[in-house]
């Protein structure tokens, strides 16, 4: 058995580019002098690359440019049980997520500041940010925009493809069910 079936994975740039617009926050990963580091980024997709921007005061800025990295992004996640079910199964997690490997260059001020305008434009439709925004004045000098030219790309999309179509529509159902009990669950547990 192979680790990734065919049936869990997805190599089509279009179903991947969809799964990016509506997941955008990925866990971007790069290696430095033997360490992992890993940020947590929304990227945009733009002409076939991903555009996101980094905090020049954290640690993996000082080494990202010109450097190979891992974006994985995440689209839920849950424990499925054997009890849901009338067939006897194993117990099982099932999964959706993008993984992007490329190359990082860093840009300009110009390309940092249309990349925050478009990356609002695509993810909220109740604000505009204009270019001239005060803000993006001041915080331009803290933050690095950059790009990441894509190299290789699959969908990892675990979700009882392998199982019948009843089985496979319960799973989804529990999939969804599950996310919303364990964030409302962590969401109550949060003090302020």
């Amino acid at each position: 058995m192979s680790y990734l079936p065919d049936h869990f994975t997805a190599n089509d740039w279009t179903r991947i580019q969809g799964f990016i617009e509506l997941f955008p926050l990925a866990t971007l990963i790069s290696h430095f002098e033997n360490e992992i580091f890993t940020s947590h980024i929304p990227f945009i997709i733009s002409e076939n690359k991903l555009l996101g921007h980094i905090n020049k005061e954290n640690p993996q800025f000082q080494h990202l440019h010109n450097s190979k990295v891992e974006l994985v992004f995440h689209g839920g996640d849950a424990y499925i049980s054997p009890a849901a079910f009338p067939t006897e199964e194993l117990p099982t997690f099932n999964f959706a997520k993008v993984h992007v490997k490329g190359s990082v260059s860093y840009g300009d001020d110009q390309e940092l500041i249309q990349s925050l305008v478009e990356m609002t434009d695509q993810m909220d439709s109740d604000f505009k940010l204009a270019y001239t925004h005060p803000k993006i004045e001041m915080l331009k000098h803290f933050i690095q925009g950059f790009e990441v030219s894509i190299d290789s790309f699959h969908g990892r999309f675990k979700m009882s493809q392998d199982k019948s179509q009843a089985h496979f529509e319960k799973a989804k159902v529990l999939l969804k069910e599950s996310q919303t009990q364990r964030l409302d669950y962590f969401l109550n547990s949060l003090q302020y």
